[in-house]
């Protein structure tokens, strides 16, 4: 029998009504309860609660200690892991996870719910459910998210609605979908690296979203607050506007990281278009391609962490 490990952080899928509104209660009996509202896997299920919060509130070493356990438990030789969490900042934690876990062995889901558990109409059943059997595929090997009925690369995801029960889009081609409870992969392939685990990252990464009101003392900020490193979405291509070059040289010039992504989820940035694009490039500024904004943000404090390393 394969062997699943339930890594439970709290979110939404785990609330329960109080005075004050919806509050998470994850918990592991109640981990257990819920197992036994939904179909039997064929799978033993190790059920372990790390924490219990509302996923607006977790902080980067809460990542890191998430990551540990999914580590630990690949380690433990479980078959298959699935991590529940909140919606809000679930796009953050699972490009994280695909930073720290590298080349797994075995498959990562993590998935949540726009609806308690055990709130009427619910999604969280049928969640919980097709994530312990994605767990189970053997054609799968790496970190995923795993909502409604797409299944998205780890660091691919982000989230569009904030009540649709396909609450997350991918920015490339989505791995899979479930239809009629089963589940149809596009992304048939084993990594072929060999395992390691690395949370070894520094979190001090400003993120900007360029507007027109954007003004060039956001780099003397970040430099005076001690920032490493600084992603910009920009506008389309690559655009930066040319009022704010001089602050970029700045904070460049003070060690900061720069990297450019795109406003718009498809297709990324191309810095060599537009004189814009290629006068940021002269500054320093790295460019991100395709990466979603949570992508980008693992990706520089990895980089600041493999940094601070040599």
């Amino acid at each position: 029998m394969k062997k699943i490990k339930w890594i439970a952080t709290g979110g939404t899928i785990s609330c329960v009504p109080t005075e004050k509104g919806l509050s998470p209660a994850a918990a592991e009996g109640q981990m257990k309860d819920m197992l036994t509202h939904i179909p039997e896997t064929g799978a033993e299920i190790s059920p372990e609660c790390i924490m219990n919060i509302d996923s607006s509130d977790i902080s980067c070493d809460d990542m890191r200690r998430i990551g540990i356990s999914a580590h630990n438990a690949v380690k433990d030789g479980f078959d298959g892991i699935v991590i529940t969490h909140g919606t809000d900042t679930m796009a953050y934690t699972s490009a994280m996870l695909r930073k720290m876990l590298v080349f797994p062995p075995v498959p990562i889901i993590i998935t949540g719910a726009q609806r308690p558990f055990y709130s009427e109409n619910s999604d969280g059943k049928a969640n919980l459910f097709n994530s312990l059997n994605a767990a189970l595929n053997d054609s799968l090997n790496d970190v995923y998210l795993l909502f409604g009925d797409k299944l998205i690369r780890g660091d691919m995801a982000h989230k569009e609605y904030t009540h649709s029960d396909n609450a997350f889009i991918s920015s490339r081609e989505y791995a899979g979908r479930i239809k009629d409870g089963t589940l149809l992969l596009n992304d048939i392939h084993h990594n072929s690296g060999e395992y390691s685990f690395n949370d070894d990252f520094d979190e001090s990464v400003m993120l900007i979203k360029l507007t027109p009101g954007t003004d060039i003392s956001i780099f003397s900020y970040a430099v005076d607050r001690g920032v490493r490193g600084i992603v910009i979405e920009g506008y389309g291509t690559g655009g930066i506007p040319h009022r704010l070059l001089d602050g970029i040289a700045y904070a460049a010039g003070k060690g900061i990281k720069i990297m450019l992504i795109s406003q718009c989820l498809h297709e990324g940035v191309d810095m060599s278009i537009y004189e814009v694009g290629v006068n940021a490039a002269r500054h320093g500024v790295i460019p991100g391609g395709e990466m979603t904004a949570e992508a980008a943000v693992a990706e520089m404090m990895f980089m600041l962490g493999k940094e601070r390393r040599s």
